[in-house]
């Protein structure tokens, strides 16, 4: 019996450990965000360039972290410069010339840096602005939950579509991971954001790293 007892109470010690240990460290999702544009956007570029312009423009993609800690989520996004080039053969659909020709295509793009707090129990950010660390509140919206689902980096993910910035905005979100969270100045829903899409703008998690260690200076 005193064996059981010391079996019990070592295995409860365990699950402490283990569940004190989990709470103590950070779970950081790491995202790419592109621009998602349909032909009729480049309908003023010369029909035989569209094509590779598209590809060039949904190809620059831009990186940031979102790491979770409890109710707060700190999100980041470095600042880049970055060229995407295509390189190859162009050919003109033009019945009188009939030519192609080799040419370079590149884009060039600039990406701001960004620090945010989010807190899932305030329902608000905090960001630097002028060296002043300022709060403001994250919008609030009716999230409509579909039977659509999906399998993102391993997570069962289900869809929700709501009204952001005056466009659809639909998510996938997961409750395997632990917390509520999503990136950038996104409404929360109820778990972890892994992939989103409004307007133009598409991002989707490409990796999850758990057992992070703990951020105690950001701002």
């Amino acid at each position: 019996m005193k064996d059981t007892y010391k079996r019990v109470g070592l295995a409860i010690v365990c699950s402490l450990f283990f569940l004190q240990s989990n709470a103590q460290s950070g779970i950081k999702v790491v995202f790419e965000k592109q621009t998602i544009l349909k032909e009729d956007a480049v309908k003023g570029l010369p029909e035989y360039i569209r094509e590779r312009a598209l590809k060039l423009v949904q190809n620059n993609k831009q990186e940031s972290t979102m790491t979770i800690q409890g109710n707060e989520v700190y999100y980041e996004i470095i600042a880049q410069e970055k060229e995407e080039v295509s390189k190859g053969i162009t050919k003109v659909d033009d019945p009188k010339s009939k030519v192609q020709f080799v040419s370079n295509m590149s884009i060039s793009t600039s990406h701001s840096p960004l620090k945010i707090i989010k807190d899932y129990k305030t329902n608000s950010y905090k960001e630097t602005v002028n060296n002043i660390v300022t709060t403001e509140k994250l919008p609030r919206i009716s999230w409509k939950y579909t039977n659509n689902k999906k399998i993102i980096l391993g997570y069962s993910c289900v869809e929700a579509v709501g009204v952001y910035k005056n466009q659809q905005l639909t998510v996938y979100f997961t409750k395997a991971l632990r917390g509520v969270a999503s990136p950038d100045k996104l409404p929360f829903v109820n778990g972890v954001i892994l992939e989103y899409q409004y307007g133009h703008v598409f991002g989707k998690a490409i990796k999850v790293e758990r057992n992070q260690p703990l951020i105690t200076k950001f701002l």
